[in-house]
């Protein structure tokens, strides 16, 4: 079924320039973790942290179960075939099916949408979903099939999830049972090891440190918003410049050779990331009185 959709990516391929490259590159990053992470610090930093947990627990939650469908269906990359090629290359990582850029962007762009509540919000909502599909073909990067259920799975658990989020009112029985719902599929993946199992793992890493991350600071540095501008400037350039550094850093770290041992090391190191930007920055903060 999947290569059924190799001659429209071949179609795809022959438009490709210089100048269509870049501008559909522009549009896919906004399936990648630099923009959510720069929304989420902002909003978490400097105006509703309420929001900013809703949209990273739910988009973590959302890409892991995306993780867990790929690793069960292991269908390979479209240029796997040696019959596309893809446009970086290196943001593809793992397996096609779904889309996780595609996933990612329909998630906690429906999410935003849902808390606006606006038409004219939700109808260019779903026009940037339907694009970063489409760059994500024109890149190489996945099948029509990929993008399309990547985008409408997305969208389902952003709504089925905010619905549920919004009836729980002990959130952290919500996030504790997230964890429980994704660890037996850790367990399994653990056993039938594949290197291209690795984005769960990170996936997951990111989920148990968020989670860590809002009850420490609701414990010890709760965020309050009564700071004037600048001040809140300065949190989220801090965070922002924390966030990104760090990242670059955790993914030149070394990764083990037994495939097991990574996937640990995965966990640990994104438990690490997350904790140091959602639950060690606003003590730094508290104690800066920023």
């Amino acid at each position: 079924m999947f290569y059924l959709g190799l001659s429209f990516l071949q179609l795809l391929e022959g438009l490709r320039t210089d100048t269509l490259n870049k501008i559909f590159e522009l549009v896919t990053m906004l399936g990648e973790e630099t923009l959510m992470i720069l929304i989420v610090v902002t909003l978490w930093f400097a105006f509703d942290k309420g929001f900013a947990q809703r949209i990273a627990f739910l988009s973590c939650f959302s890409l892991g179960i995306n993780s867990v469908v790929k690793n069960f269906t292991k269908v390979p990359r479209p240029f796997m075939t040696g019959k596309v090629t893809c446009v970086r290359p290196d943001t593809a990582t793992g397996y096609s099916f779904p889309s996780g850029h595609t996933h990612n962007f329909a998630t906690w762009s429906t999410i935003f949408a849902l808390h606006v509540k606006k038409l004219w919000f939700a109808i260019f909502t779903a026009i940037l979903i339907v694009l970063v599909g489409f760059s994500r073909m024109f890149l190489g990067a996945h099948y029509p099939g990929d993008v399309i259920v990547g985008g409408v799975l997305g969208v389902v658990i952003a709504i089925v999830g905010s619905i549920i989020y919004d009836k729980v009112e002990n959130k952290r029985k919500l996030y504790i049972a997230a964890i429980i719902a994704l660890t037996p599929f850790a367990v399994l993946f653990i056993f039938n090891a594949d290197p291209l199992f690795g984005d769960f793992y990170k996936i997951y890493g990111m989920l148990i440190g968020l989670i860590v991350a809002i009850m420490f600071e609701e414990k010890y540095a709760p965020l309050t918003y009564d700071v004037c501008w600048w001040k809140k400037l300065i949190r989220i350039v801090i965070g922002v410049v924390i966030a990104y550094v760090f990242k670059e850093v955790v993914k030149k770290l070394g990764v083990s050779p037994i495939v097991q041992l990574s996937f640990v090391v995965d966990i640990l190191r994104y438990i690490v990331l997350v904790f140091l930007i959602f639950g060690l920055c606003p003590v730094l903060f508290k104690k800066c009185k920023i």
